[in-house]
């Protein structure tokens, strides 16, 4: 009794340690939500907004798609040999998350975008298309690109999904972004300047500058 009581222990601590080693954050995001997005990346809302109401209204009118957006290796978990390799990590979270989702997935990656449809169709139509549509290497254009592969995508079925109205944040934020940029160039070059005409001025205001 007391041998099969230490048994029961030690299977159940196994337990955590096999789910930990899975350690793939997508696969647990994507069971219940239709995107993943990195935890903490930093990702324009507007940019957030446009993907998830891309593939809402996708679903909507018929063409349900999960998406992953990994900007780093960090967003693979324990899954980080497959950094850089799309198609084959779509194929991993897929089977990752089939017994709850077995429907299509992308994946969008700085290196390119993956995809794997759990019909067990070919997706050499899907991947030409993708092919198409440049990644994004920072997250928010990451997130931008697969909104707009997923549109690709629907597209290539039939299904038209138009890009969200009200985007323009993400363009303000660059905007603003380039103005802070331009405003620092400003600074840099003129406050030595400034600096140098004053010290001039102190120089030749100072008593030890006059003739004796």
């Amino acid at each position: 009794m007391k041998r099969a009581t230490l048994l029961l222990v030690g299977l159940a601590l196994l337990v955590p340690g096999s789910a930990q080693a899975n350690g793939d954050p997508a696969s647990d995001v994507l069971l219940t939500d239709k995107v993943f997005l990195p935890f903490e990346a930093p990702i324009s809302a507007s940019a957030k907004s446009d993907l998830q109401k891309t593939v809402d209204e996708a679903t909507a009118k018929g063409y349900p798609i999960r998406v992953a957006v990994i900007a780093f290796t960090g967003d693979l978990g324990t899954a980080v040999s497959l950094w850089g390799k799309p198609q084959p990590y779509s194929k991993f979270l897929w089977n990752e998350v089939s017994f709850q989702y077995p429907g299509r997935l992308l994946v969008a990656m700085p290196a390119g975008f993956g995809f794997y449809d759990g019909n067990g169709k070919p997706v050499d139509k899907e991947l030409k298309v993708l092919k198409r549509v440049k990644p994004g290497t920072i997250p928010t254009a990451l997130t931008e690109s697969a909104a707009q592969a997923v549109r690709e995508l629907a597209g290539l079925k039939g299904v038209k999904v138009a890009k969200p109205a009200g985007g323009g944040s993400s363009t303000r934020d660059r905007i603003l972004i380039l103005v802070g940029a331009l405003v620092a160039l400003v600074v840099v070059l003129l406050l030595p300047a400034r600096l140098f005409r004053r010290r001039g001025r102190d120089a030749a205001q100072s008593p030890s500058s006059e003739p004796r």
